[in-house]
């Protein structure tokens, strides 16, 4: 039971709430599902306004109390879930677009507008927001910028990073300061701005962006299909494609699992010629030849069946099984997600290896991603769906990271640090690096109360 007396944290607009439901509610990260045990936090803060949170982080450096920041709670390594002792800080109330200027390519938004709907308006003006990830409909433009989110137009358009050109960010000691503006160059200081961009909440408190909107492309965009022999293949596909200067705006991969789930799930006929490996592209600019010498390409490689279409409709169907799979592999259970990014000579080595521990440890392999840029979803299908890890999990996941580290790769390619991947932080990173990371922290939060224990 809390011993803090919050009768004191004055909010100019917001709420504070202490019941027990409501910390249960707020408390826990859903989509970890590798965490099982419950730990609620003393309160929850709802602010509405930037004065809110600067009340807010003040009452806590007082108190030395842990602020959790939160946005729409779609963390997967556990980021914004309660600590023992916590203040969870609730910001998708924050969550209007304040400006959408066509004539800055820029918007400008509160930290809760879901990525979804900040797309879907700046359509109407002629643009897009680029940054896709597949939690796109319900998760928050701030919770993407805190884990640094990538997705499937990440390829070609880049992660969240380079859709950030300026932030007002609340401190350890409640003031408020501005990084950035509306400039896509600005050389004047260091880049605090980028340095904020996948901190998780750990150096401040994220309460306005400002981001680049792209103009939406002109002319016919191609969306296909390819099935490959095997996953091998479809890798040195990737790596082909990447290589040929067909710019592609998306190539999403998926594996033999992933077909049979999506089968069952959406009543289609994938892999009913028995395929063992799919591959999603699509090129948003497709110039004369281009689909020629893709099909070509693809052809080479191994590819037995290609299935082109210039379709609203058809290329809606076709997004849609990538949007689909992870509610596919869930069917069966517990989807316990994994996130690593390799150099693209790698693909097909990682590809392999992922697919022998899974035999290894006889684990069902859920094996997609972002294959563009490197980035895989190693996921594993469990039936129970509570309690610890099963050993043969836990060994999968031990091996498989410690092979991506080898061969120069990241154990989080798009979705953070938080408590979950802690243990592997100091693994992949050498000593200097990670004393540096600990000094940037110190100075950003000298007396440690923005969600310790996460990222560094």
């Amino acid at each position: 039971m809390t011993t803090t007396n919050f009768s004191s944290l004055q909010l100019p607009d917001g709420e504070i709430a202490l019941d027990e439901q409501t910390l249960k509610k707020y408390g826990a990260n859903n989509f970890t599902q590798e965490i099982t045990t419950e730990v609620l936090p003393d309160a929850i803060v709802f602010a509405e306004t930037i004065a809110d949170v600067q009340a807010t982080i003040r009452f806590a450096a007082a108190n030395h109390i842990a602020v959790v920041p939160q946005g729409a709670k779609t963390s997967i390594v556990n980021s914004a879930a309660g600590l023992s002792g916590s203040l969870i800080l609730n910001l998708s109330r924050m969550n209007h677009i304040l400006s959408i200027e066509p004539e800055n390519q820029v918007a400008v938004v509160e930290p809760g507008v879901l990525n979804g709907d900040l797309d879907a308006e700046t359509r109407k003006v002629g643009y897009f927001f680029s940054p896709d990830p597949g939690s796109k409909r319900i998760s928050s433009v701030g919770g993407n910028i805190a884990t640094n989110a990538g997705g499937m137009s990440s390829v070609k358009y880049g992660t969240t990073k380079q859709s950030v050109l300026g932030l007002k960010v609340v401190l350890a000691n409640g003031e408020l300061v501005t990084f950035g503006g509306k400039t896509f160059k600005n050389n004047a200081s260091y880049d605090l701005t980028d340095l904020l961009v996948g901190s998780e909440g750990t150096l401040g408190i994220i309460v306005e962006a400002i981001v680049h909107i792209i103009p939406i492309p002109s002319g016919n965009s191609i969306t296909g299909l390819a099935t490959f022999p095997t996953i091998h293949e479809l890798m040195r596909a990737v790596q082909a494609v990447q290589a040929s200067g067909v710019n592609p705006s998306m190539l999403e991969i998926l594996n033999r699992v992933s077909i049979e789930a999506l089968d069952e799930y959406e009543h289609s006929h994938l892999g009913s010629h028995g395929e063992q490996a799919l591959l999603i592209f699509q090129i948003d600019v497709a110039v004369s030849g281009v689909l020629e010498k893709l099909d070509k390409l693809l052809q080479e490689y191994g590819a037995t069946k290609i299935d082109v279409t210039e379709d609203a409709g058809r290329t809606a169907e076709i997004i849609k099984i990538r949007q689909d799979i992870f509610a596919a592999g869930a069917q069966y259970g517990r989807l316990i997600v994994e996130d690593i990014a390799v150099p693209l000579g790698q693909l097909a080595k990682v590809a392999d290896k992922a697919e022998e521990l899974a035999d290894k440890y006889q684990q069902r392999l859920l094996l997609l991603g972002h294959a563009g840029d490197g980035n895989l979803h190693p996921d594993i299908i469990l039936e129970d769906r509570d309690g610890d890890l099963p050993e043969g999990t836990q060994k999968f996941i031990d091996e498989l990271l410690d092979f991506v580290i080898q061969v120069n790769g990241t154990v989080s390619a798009e979705h953070g640090i938080g408590s979950l991947k802690n243990a592997w932080v100091p693994k992949q990173l050498d000593e200097n690096v990670r004393a540096l990371q600990k000094q940037v922290k110190k100075a950003f939060d000298p007396v440690g109360i923005l969600n310790p224990g996460r990222k560094i």
